[in-house]
């Protein structure tokens, strides 16, 4: 038993380690990884798919003054999304997108809500 931790002790002494160096180092994010919110609210045509889609009611639409009129618009709360793409793929325009920025982490749970109405609009 002792002989077998030592051989794999000794393997171990010249492999390269798994961790790294936070946050001096970093892993490399993959493409395809489904992470914060992008929000393109000058391509939204407020038709509440994604609202509809989410099974966790991550996303509900409020009112927001467009122009002079008032539009509905995705207000998205990332401490509810469980980042399963869904509102993604079902977004007719591509207004709504997961980047590969990680989540938040945080003690205000407010500042994981994204407001439309904080957006500047063009």
């Amino acid at each position: 038993m002792k002989i077998r931790i030592l051989i794999e002790v000794i393997k171990n002494l010249f492999k390269k380690p798994i961790t790294v160096r936070f946050p001096k180092e970093s892993k490399v994010i993959s493409e395809n990884y489904r992470g914060e919110h992008s929000y393109d609210i000058n391509k939204c045509i407020s038709c509440g798919l994604c609202a509809k889609v989410c099974p966790n009611k991550a996303i509900g639409m409020i009112d927001v003054k467009n122009n002079g009129k008032i539009k509905k618009f995705p207000k998205i709360d990332m401490s509810k999304c469980s980042f399963c793409g869904l509102c993604q793929d079902i977004c007719p325009t591509g207004a709504l997108k997961l980047s590969t920025n990680l989540p938040h982490s945080t003690t205000d749970p407010l500042s994981l809500i994204k407001r439309p109405d904080k957006i500047i609009i063009k």
